[in-house]
């Protein structure tokens, strides 16, 4: 059985659109999508695998020539989807301060401009934990 968190070449580009664009239709992935999807089977075929293992869902239709065609969306963002990964490949939350400084190190830029933004948000997660751990006492 194919791992439910591991996605393909195909699915990861249609994921990665969806979470870039929010919703999409299946005409709009084809579009987009040419160089891996030569034609409209490939489309449906990787969008029936994303529903089925519920990374997408249905939000509506439009209509596009003579037909209606449906609009999809992500059930996760981009991040639920890599924290799911991480956990279904032996990651815990112990080891959240190292994955967190792994993925600083391999994303800094050569200035560091963005550190302190970054420390400003980490110490707003602290907040946020202190408060929700307090709440649950």
């Amino acid at each position: 059985m194919k791992d439910a968190y591991q996605l393909s070449k195909r699915e990861q580009r249609v994921m990665d659109l969806l979470w870039e664009k929010e919703a999409l239709t299946s005409v709009d992935l084809l579009e987009q999508l040419s160089d891996i999807m030569p034609n409209a089977t490939y489309v449906h075929r990787t969008i029936n695998s994303l529903l089925d293992a519920g990374f997408i869902q249905e939000c509506g239709s439009v209509r596009h020539r003579t037909q209606y065609a449906r609009k999809f969306t992500p059930c996760m963002t981009r991040e639920e989807y890599a924290a799911k990964y991480l956990v279904r490949h032996g990651i815990q939350r112990k080891s959240f301060g190292k994955v967190a400084m792994a993925l600083f190190n391999e994303t800094q830029d050569d200035q560091n401009k963005h550190t302190g933004e970054l420390i400003a948000e980490l110490e707003e997660i602290i907040d946020q934990l202190k408060l929700q751990a307090e709440n649950e006492k």
